[in-house]
């Protein structure tokens, strides 16, 4: 079962892999490698091997089909001859991101975790850009169990390359299971505005959920233990969230459900707007920002967290208000979020 939910998880990551303008100048390759390709999406890794295998055969030293055929050989299982493929490869000056990928993927299957590690870093010399490759580091500390070294990973890749989603997805599990809310609530709502029709997105929504909760609770426990003026001075983008968070805690009385946290969050813009925008830039809150000019906002918590609040209440408001969901939802696609570089704010 593992190894099959793997195979999945890989599968989809694959559709980054396969973002290539042109696999090979030779027509024959071109097509074998779409037949291929087409195989290993449906997971018939054996048909994918023999055409990648082809396709190699055509276009002798072309890296992306060797790569392609080791990722093949990967996911079916055939370690040996994956790492006996792709670890030539690395030395190739026109190595690329997915070929570090590929081969820390093969090393880390086998244990190799050092040299695992070792093609990561040699890729992220190259690429020290790469959101990708920051991820895959994470993911062989989280073998290891070196849960630390694996959030700051991430968190390099979401400060080197702020559009890359899978970063934001781990780290908001990360910070929801260490109790660090505000950040699970931050990289959860990021992700689900990066990749937002998915399984990933709908467990991100619930995590940001039940972080409102958990954070709200939080501040309710602190202003009950006496300390009152805990943000009163917030030092930075972190203590400004939380000091709005905690003036306006009392929004959300008799619990949270999506009406009220719909009120709480239109508060917390305003607040925003007024007194950190300016010395906090964060193109998430200014997404959230354009939804409210333009009439959305209530429809977008709506889409956010009406389901996990009551499913029967948010089937019922989506009929009455059908009109608007479709015209959210025409924006929505239309005008994703983009973080944007320099917008990076060390947790604290």
């Amino acid at each position: 079962m593992k190894k099959l939910i793997f195979i999945t998880v890989y599968v989809l990551l694959a559709q980054y892999m396969y973002a290539q303008t042109l696999v090979s100048s030779n027509p024959e390759a071109r097509e074998l490698y779409t037949n291929a390709r087409n195989y290993l999406q449906n997971a018939d890794f054996a048909n994918a091997i023999m055409v990648f295998n082809q396709a190699v055969q055509v276009d002798l030293e072309n890296l992306i089909l060797r790569r392609e055929l080791a990722n093949a050989y990967y996911m079916q299982g055939d370690l040996m001859r994956g790492e006996k493929m792709v670890m030539p490869l690395l030395k190739r000056d026109e190595a690329d991101e997915q070929t570090f990928q590929v081969a820390s993927n093969i090393l880390a299957g086998m244990n190799k975790m050092d040299d695992a590690k070792d093609a990561i870093n040699k890729g992220i010399d190259k690429f020290p850009n790469s959101g990708i490759l920051y991820s895959n580091k994470g993911e062989i500390y989280t073998k290891q169990k070196k849960y630390k070294s694996a959030a700051a990973a991430w968190e390099k890749g979401i400060e080197k390359d702020p559009r890359y989603h899978l970063n934001y997805y781990n780290l908001s599990k990360v910070y929801f299971f260490t109790k660090n809310y505000i950040w699970a609530i931050l990289y959860g709502e990021t992700f689900v505005n990066l990749e937002s029709f998915s399984s990933k997105s709908q467990e991100m929504k619930k995590i940001v959920f039940e972080s409102y909760k958990f954070m709200i609770a939080e501040l309710n426990n602190i202003s009950l233990d006496g300390k009152l003026n805990r943000y009163d001075n917030p030092k930075n983008f972190e203590q400004s969230c939380l000091k709005i968070y905690d003036n306006l805690r009392n929004v959300v009385t008799g619990g949270i459900n999506a009406e009220n946290l719909t009120m709480l969050r239109i508060r917390f813009l305003l607040e925003w707007n007024r007194s950190y925008a300016k010395k906090y830039p964060s193109e998430l809150i200014d997404h959230q920002q354009r939804f409210l000019t333009k009439g959305f906002y209530d429809t977008y918590n709506q889409w956010m967290f009406g389901k996990l609040d009551n499913d029967k209440i948010y089937k019922n408001w989506t009929q009455k208000n059908a009109d608007i969901m479709n015209r959210f939802d025409q924006y929505f696609r239309n005008n994703k979020l983009q973080p944007r570089d320099n917008q990076y704010y060390h947790i604290n």
